[in-house]
C-alpha cells in the first residue's frame, strides 16, 4: 500500500511522541527508531495487503497498548471507526494524547477489559475485531459477540500453525478458518503470518 506524504509525517510524529512518552511510562519494550518502525509500524500495516475495508466500517483492536496495530491502521485508512480497548490507565492516557494531537475523527478510547464488553450494548457492534497481544483463547471465550454476522477475527500470530487452529476451534459453530496467511517484514527474519476467522 502508498502512503501519503501526511500519513507518513503523522507516523513519524506518532513515533516521536511513542519515544518520549517511553521514557516515563513503559509504552514499548523496542527502544531503536528502526526496530519501533518494523516490529510494531510495519507489522501494524500488514492487514491491508488482506482487507479493504469499505468507508465506515467499525473495527476494534483489543489490547492495544500504545496503539498497534489500531492506531496505525485508523492513519493509514481514516475511513475507518476505530476503538481502541486498553486496561491500563497510562497507555490509555497515551492514546487520548495522541488523538487529540491529530485530531482525529471516528477514532476512540476505551479504558476497560475484554471480559466486561458484555450485554446488548456491545453484542455485534463490529465488522472486525483483532489483536496483536490478547491471546487466542481469550478472544475466543469473551470476544466473538462483539463481531456481526459474516464480521471478521483477525489475530497476528508467530509461523504458521494450522493444526492448532483446527483444534481449537473443533466443535466451534459461529467461527470458521478463512486463511493463515504468512507474512513478511523487511530487514527481520522472524516468522509472521495472520489468521482470519469469519463469524457466521
Amino acid at each position: 500500500m502508498v502512503l501519503s506524504s501526511e500519513q507518513v509525517d503523522r507516523l513519524l510524529l506518532y513515533l516521536s511522541e511513542l519515544i518520549r512518552w517511553n521514557r516515563s511510562i513503559n509504552l514499548t519494550g523496542l527502544r531503536s527508531d528502526r526496530e519501533i518502525l518494523i516490529k510494531h509500524f510495519l507489522d501494524s500495516l500488514t492487514p491491508l495487503t488482506l482487507l479493504q475495508p469499505r468507508k465506515g466500517e467499525r473495527w476494534i483492536d483489543v489490547g492495544t497498548g500504545a496503539g498497534f496495530p489500531g492506531l496505525v491502521l485508523k492513519i493509514a485508512r481514516p475511513e475507518l471507526e476505530m476503538t481502541l480497548l486498553e486496561a491500563t490507565g497510562k497507555k490509555a492516557a497515551f492514546l487520548h494524547h495522541f488523538i487529540g494531537l491529530l485530531r482525529l475523527e471516528g477514532i476512540s478510547v476505551l479504558q476497560d477489559r475484554l471480559e466486561h464488553l458484555h450485554g446488548p450494548r456491545w453484542e455485534e457492534q463490529y465488522d472486525l475485531l483483532l489483536t496483536r497481544a490478547v491471546s487466542p483463547a481469550v478472544i475466543l471465550q469473551n470476544g466473538v459477540g462483539l463481531v456481526q454476522s459474516e464480521g471478521r477475527i483477525l489475530f497476528f500470530q508467530g509461523p504458521p500453525d494450522a493444526s492448532r487452529w483446527e483444534k481449537a476451534l473443533k466443535g466451534n459453530r459461529r467461527l470458521v478458518l478463512e486463511g493463515i496467511h504468512p507474512v513478511s517484514l523487511p530487514f527481520t527474519d522472524e516468522p509472521r503470518s495472520l489468521v482470519l476467522l469469519k463469524v457466521v
